[in-house]
């Protein structure tokens, strides 16, 4: 049994100030801790930088090495082949930790077995103050499409069931999207929890322009392929709506936004005051709850959906309620369709 909860894994090439500032973080902020350092083929001086921390670090350090760089994923997938502890945490060399930052993701994944994939509150250096805004509030956990290199902590046991991440994948955006997908498959859950924020620096990026979109369109072209589109839902529930026959059908919803499918749920204040009481404010990412005003919701309704059909032209819309027409749009589609969409993705690509 490993005398450590988690490993925290930090695949490092080059920039020895910023590895520096993220390692005394995450020493500081995390004694609980045994780190792998990967040295992903960095020059002497990073080498030498990331040697020392390992000879002070003693039993908590692990220490790989290769001589040349080989990616940043395979680095990760080298990093969670020598994971001991439950959990594994990746970070980025360019990322920055406080005390308290690790903790909220620990208690999740203890709490709930099929959290396998979890990301803390993540804030762009230098954009704090331009942080996005959101209606969850800070302890808020929702599920989330995908996580971050830039922090996020795997399950071992999902690791070892489902391996490490796809490195024919860009790396980036469409390798996270696969990860999760595949856990989805497996059994488990992507959550963001959101609780001390843990600061990123966008990585530098070397090579071809060219080459980078195109592994990116590849990247997208091979997840479609396994995961299926995207697609893009509206869907209305109307003022009378009661919460008791309005939550399967959430839940329905949220079975598509763990496909990789986007949600916007269009509800009356009272409805959403109910849903809130019930737990069902913030249920994944991918799941936007926009509120009506008390008066002239008709016309906010028009504004909304166009709004959307605007910017992705094939927006489904969807009527909550099997014969319900919505205010101020027509040809709206019943709940029922949208109930067959997503069991007929579920069928056919996560069994």
């Amino acid at each position: 049994m490993t005398p450590f909860d988690v490993d925290i894994l930090i695949p490092v090439w080059n920039r020895p100030v910023e590895t520096r500032n993220c390692l005394v973080t995450l020493i500081d902020a995390t004694p609980s801790a045994r780190f792998i350092l990967i040295d992903n083929g960095s020059d002497r001086e990073t080498e030498r930088l990331l040697e020392e921390f390992a000879e002070i670090l003693c039993e908590r350090a692990l220490f790989l090495k290769t001589s040349a760089n080989q990616g940043f994923v395979k680095a990760v997938n080298r990093g969670l082949s020598q994971v001991e502890a439950p959990y594994a945490v990746v970070v980025q060399n360019t990322t920055l930790v406080a005390e308290g930052w690790l903790e909220p993701m620990i208690e999740l994944a203890n709490s709930r077995s099929d959290a396998g994939i979890i990301v803390p509150r993540l804030e762009l250096e230098g954009a704090r103050g331009r942080r996005r805004r959101s209606a969850a509030t800070s302890g808020t956990v929702a599920e989330a499409s995908h996580g971050s290199f830039a922090s996020l902590l795997l399950r071992k046991e999902l690791v070892e069931r489902q391996g490490g991440f796809d490195e024919e994948l860009d790396g980036g955006l469409w390798c996270l999207k696969d990860y999760s997908r595949r856990a989805f498959r497996n059994g488990f859950l992507t959550f963001a929890v959101d609780g001390v924020p843990v600061t990123y620096a966008d990585e530098v990026v070397f090579g071809s322009v060219t080459r980078r979109e195109e592994r990116k369109r590849r990247s997208a072209e091979i997840c479609e392929t396994r995961w299926g589109r995207e697609d893009a839902f509206c869907v209305y529930f109307p003022k009378d709506a009661e919460p008791e026959s309005v939550i399967p059908k959430l839940d329905i919803i949220r079975d598509g936004a763990r496909m990789g499918c986007r949600f916007t749920v269009i509800v009356h204040p009272k409805v959403h005051k109910l849903l809130a009481e019930a737990g069902y404010a913030a249920l994944h990412r991918n799941i936007d709850m926009v509120l009506l005003p008390r008066f002239f919701a008709t016309g906010e309704i028009s504004k909304i959906t166009g709004n959307l059909l605007a910017s992705r032209g094939d927006t489904a819309i969807i009527a909550g309620f099997d014969g319900l027409s919505i205010p101020g749009v027509s040809g709206a589609k019943p709940f029922n369709w949208l109930e067959g969409a997503v069991r007929q993705r579920r069928e056919a690509l996560y069994r």
